[in-house]
C-alpha cells in the first residue's frame, strides 16, 4: 500500500506551489517519519500486507499525519524557540486525534 498522504495532498495541507519541486524530497521524508510516528503511537498499522487502522479511524489519523507535517515543516528544530512556552512532543490536536486510535493491547 502506498502512504496515506500523497506528496500532493501535503503541499496543498501546507499551501505549497505544486509546481516547485525543491523541496519534495524533504516533504516525502516528512510523510513517511510522521505516518511511522502515527503508527507508533497507536500500536497500529497503516501500510503493510494487513493494516489495522482503516475506515473512519484511518481518516482520522491522515489528518494527524498531515498536522505532524505541518509542525515538523514550520518548526525544523526539535525544541521550541518561545522561552515562555515548554517544548511540546506533538501538537495538541495530534494527540487529541490519535489518543482514541491507541490499540492498548496485543492485536490478538
Amino acid at each position: 500500500m502506498a502512504e496515506p498522504v500523497t506528496l500532493a495532498e501535503a503541499k496543498a495541507h501546507l499551501r505549497l506551489d505544486a509546481g516547485v519541486t525543491d523541496e519534495d524530497p524533504g516533504l516525502t521524508a516528512l510523510i513517511v517519519a510522521a505516518r511511522r510516528a502515527v503508527e507508533i503511537r497507536t500500536r497500529r498499522t497503516i501500510v503493510g500486507e494487513t493494516p489495522t487502522l482503516t475506515g473512519d479511524d484511518l481518516a482520522m489519523a491522515r489528518h494527524a499525519i498531515l498536522l505532524l507535517i505541518g509542525a515538523w515543516y514550520a518548526n525544523r528544530e526539535g525544541a521550541t524557540t518561545e522561552a515562555r512556552s515548554a517544548p511540546a512532543e506533538v501538537p495538541l490536536s495530534v494527540s487529541w486525534l490519535l489518543d482514541p486510535l491507541v490499540r492498548w493491547d496485543d492485536g490478538a
